[in-house]
Formats: C-alpha cells, sequence, structure tokens
C-alpha cells in the first residue's frame, strides 16, 4: 500500500508541474481561474456521472483498471502526438497583447486539455482510487497506526519525483519547445512503467486478503472474495440525495471544499509571481522540481511523528492543525502582495517590499499548505470514511473528494475571476479581498472539522471484531463497545 501510494503520488507531482508550467507561460496565471471554472468544473462533473455508471456496471477491480488506464493513455498521446503537432493544432489566430485569458486558452486548446486531465487525475488518483482501495482493506483500529505510515514511503514520490525531473530537464539538448518536447516524452515513459506498477500492487493487495467484489472470473482462485447479495442498482441523483443527509459525508465535503478554496486562494498569486521571475518552460519546470523536492523532504520528515501526533491529540485536534498553519502563514503572504508594485514599472514596492521576498513568503506558505495536506489533513479525512457503508465509500467519496474538490476550486477561480475583470486584468492587484475570503474558508473548515469531531469521537468508542467463515464463505463481523 505505502508503495501504491508513492507511485500516485509521483504520477501527481509530475503532472501538476507540467500542466502548470504549460498554462502559466503560454497564458499567464491569470488565466488559471477561467479554467478552472468552465473546464475542470464541468468535467469534474462529468466524470462523477461517468464514474458512478460505470461503477454499478462493472466490479470493483475493472472499475480501478478503467479509471487508471484512462488517465495514463492520454499522457502518453499528449507527449508523443499533441504535443508535438502543437502548431499545427494550435490554429487559431495568435492572441495579441490585450488578449484575454480565455482567448489564450481556447489558442493553446491542448494545453489546456491536459491541465484539466491533471486536475481530475489529482481529485481521481490519491484521493478516491488510492484511498478507497485503503479503506476497503483497513479496518479503523488500524488505520490510526498505518495511514501515517502509508504516508511515509508516499511522501517520498515528490522528492524522487523532482530529482528525475530536473534531471531529465538538464538533458535538454536546448531550452526552447523542441527540448521541452523531449522532456515529455521521457517523463510519459516513465509513467507508462509506473502504470504498470499501479495495476499490479493493486491486484496484489487484494489477493493477500482484501475485500473485493471484482467481475474478473480468472481471479476467483486466487483473490480472496467476500460473496455478497445482488445490490438494486441507484440512480446517481438518488445516491446524492441520500447521501447528502449524512453529517459525515456533510463536514467532509466542508472540509475538501473549504481546503481546495483556500489552495485555489494562494496559489495563482503564487503562480502570478513565478511567471515574472522564471519566463521560460523549461525554467518554471525547474524551480517547480526543487519545489516539488522540498515538499517531499520536509512531508517525509513531519510523516514520522504523526502516528505519535494522532494517538496523542486525538482525531479533532490533529484535524484542526492544517487549517490553523495554513491560516496563519497565509496572512503574511497576502500582507507581501498588497505591498508589491501594481503597475509593473518597479520591482520595489512599500517598505522595501521585492517581488523575490514575496515569492519567498509565498513560496513557504505553499510547502507548508501541501506537507500538511499530505500528513494530517488526507489520513484524518480517510479515517472518517472508515465507518461508512459501502455505497458511501464509492459514491460518496467520489463526489467529496471529486466533485467537493473541483466545486472548491472553482469557487476560488470564480471569485479570483470577477476580482481580476474588475482589477485591470491583474491578479496582484486582488490580495486585500482574496485574503478575506481565505480567512473566511478556515472559519468553515474548523467549524467542520469541530462537527465531524464528535462524530468521530462516537465512533472511536465502538469496535468491530471480525472473524472469516469458511462455510458460509463470508466474513461475519460484529459491533462491540469498548
Amino acid at each position: 500500500m505505502s508503495i501504491l501510494m508513492f507511485l500516485f503520488i509521483y504520477v501527481f507531482t509530475t503532472a501538476r508541474d507540467t500542466k502548470d508550467t504549460l498554462i502559466v507561460s503560454s497564458a499567464g496565471a491569470e488565466a488559471i481561474p477561467f479554467l478552472k471554472l468552465y473546464g475542470v468544473m464541468p468535467c469534474a462533473t462529468l466524470f462523477i456521472v461517468g464514474y458512478s455508471k460505470l461503477s454499478d456496471a462493472v466490479g470493483k477491480h475493472t472499475l480501478f483498471c478503467t479509471t487508471v488506464l484512462s488517465f495514463f493513455a492520454f499522457y502518453v498521446l499528449f507527449a508523443f502526438v499533441l504535443f508535438p503537432l502543437r502548431d499545427t493544432l494550435h490554429f487559431l489566430p495568435a492572441p495579441g497583447v490585450t488578449s484575454s485569458p480565455a482567448q489564450l486558452l481556447l489558442r493553446y486548446w491542448s494545453y489546456s486539455l491536459y491541465f484539466i486531465v491533471s486536475e481530475l487525475y489529482a481529485s481521481a488518483g490519491v484521493p478516491l482510487l488510492f484511498w478507497q482501495c485503503a479503506n476497503d482493506v483497513t479496518s479503523l483500529s488500524k488505520a490510526k497506526r498505518f495511514y501515517p505510515l502509508f504516508a511515509v514511503t508516499g511522501n517520498l514520490a515528490p522528492i524522487v519525483s523532482g530529482k528525475v525531473m530536473g534531471w531529465v530537464v538538464s538533458r535538454q539538448k536546448s531550452q526552447d519547445d523542441v527540448g521541452f518536447g523531449q522532456t515529455l516524452r521521457t517523463l510519459a515513459l516513465i509513467k507508462v512503467g509506473i502504470c504498470v506498477g499501479i495495476l499490479g500492487i493493486y491486484r496484489l493487495v487484494y489477493r493477500t486478503g482484501g475485500n473485493t467484489d471484482t467481475d474478473d472470473e480468472s481471479a476467483d482462485n486466487q483473490t480472496v472474495a467476500f460473496k455478497k447479495p445482488k445490490k438494486k442498482k441507484v440512480p446517481l441523483s438518488q445516491s446524492i440525495a441520500e447521501l447528502s443527509k449524512s453529517k459525515e459525508l456533510r463536514s467532509m465535503a466542508i472540509m475538501v471544499l473549504c481546503y481546495n478554496v483556500c489552495i485555489e486562494l494562494t496559489e495563482v498569486l503564487w503562480k502570478g509571481l513565478l511567471r515574472k521571475t522564471y519566463t521560460s518552460k523549461s525554467s518554471y519546470m525547474g524551480f517547480m522540481a526543487g519545489f516539488s523536492q522540498t515538499v517531499g523532504v520536509i512531508a517525509f520528515v513531519m510523516q514520522l511523528g504523526v502516528t505519535q501526533i494522532i494517538e496523542k491529540l486525538g482525531w479533532t485536534r490533529t484535524a484542526l492543525i492544517p487549517p490553523i498553519a495554513m491560516g496563519l502563514l497565509a496572512l503574511p503572504f497576502f500582507g507581501a502582495v498588497m505591498l508589491l508594485p501594481k503597475d509593473g514599472s518597479s520591482t520595489t514596492g512599500r517598505w522595501g517590499m521585492t517581488i523575490a521576498t514575496a515569492l519567498t513568503i509565498g513560496t513557504a506558505q505553499n510547502v507548508i499548505s501541501k506537507v500538511s495536506k499530505y500528513s494530517l489533513f488526507d489520513p484524518c479525512k480517510e479515517m472518517a470514511y472508515i465507518p461508512l457503508g459501502p455505497e458511501a465509500k464509492v459514491k460518496g467519496k467520489a463526489a467529496v473528494d471529486v466533485l467537493g474538490a473541483r466545486l472548491g476550486r472553482s469557487l476560488g477561480s470564480a471569485s479570483q475571476q470577477a476580482m481580476v475583470l474588475v482589477a485591470g486584468g491583474t491578479i496582484l492587484r486582488c490580495a486585500p479581498a482574496l485574503g478575506v475570503l481565505y480567512l473566511a474558508s478556515i472559519v468553515f473548515w474548523i467549524d467542520s472539522v469541530g462537527v465531524l469531531g464528535k462524530l468521530f469521537t462516537a465512533e472511536d468508542k465502538k469496535r468491530e471484531v471480525c472473524d472469516w467463515v469458511p462455510d458460509k464463505s463470508e466474513t461475519v463481523c460484529v459491533t462491540e463497545s469498548k
């Protein structure tokens, strides 16, 4: 499971760095809110509908493999077909100096498509596919010990990804788009090997004793399969209506939504500063490679003590650390951006604030945001899924982690889009208003943790004792009070 998490995060890291490089260098950071609102959000909705329908039609194993293969097939297609033919495919007239973000995104539509697919993978890879598997094979009592340990190995992925990406970029024969295309093809070949590893390890996990309702008949003799009665297929709309009545799912949805709003409000500002500093695709990707390494190192060190943190502080206090830490670190970043010159005529603003200083503060804030998510936010959130029913674990989790995440990003994007239009096309002018929205999201996040903490504490006072009954070919579980 730890290696499986490592592979998922490795691909997520390389895809994140690549998508940001493509969009920011070609359309600017101001284009990201438009793309997330009008591109990613509708596609995320379609993904949820398709995923839900597929989950009704096929078994768990086929659902997992189909979803994974779809993402990796696109990455290979982009590296070997779409990017080499970019000049032919980007047939719209070259945008002018005053072009809007929407015009730039349409012009570079293949880059926009790569960004959309990578954003979907960010929500479907680790949050949905990996944790769904982990929740399926791990009991609540074991999750407190093992979930942080999964991430110890998993959080080595940004370090390895940064090293590999930096090495690949350094081997480019040129710093232009031709050299960048060579880097994309190399990274795509690495992803192919990782795809094989993900599918192989997933199959191995279930062969060693995990629950599955796979429809792969050839694996029946090798996989411990729990026989379950056929369930009546319920429409997605009815499922969401039923799941919305769950206090647990509503609280988790608010946590996911608020986290993504906060990330969106700071990341675009930060990427706006990055574009002013790193103007070429290769230099931008080189910086992102170093950024990923830093995130990985700090997350790995912190992850070593997460099990002890959860045991000593409990679920609620541990889950409160990310919003509080992110809120405290966001204040100096928004303040630094507010002091920068807004007209671009100078590199030094009020009180001697420079772009380099603001970029350093923003980089530190983004590092801590991602580290707290990987080390604390994700394990705490996933523990809360374990006591839920099977439908909540599949459709409810998909709705919360994919649609909830995309909705949070879209709300942040819509806010930024409106402010950019009012502020005259530059995201740096919007820092004061974005700071207010950020703090409001933190307040809602903290409140949802408190609500979920009460429910989680009540569930933690119970324990489930399960035994395999050979005569019945099924597992019999009994819930007892501690």
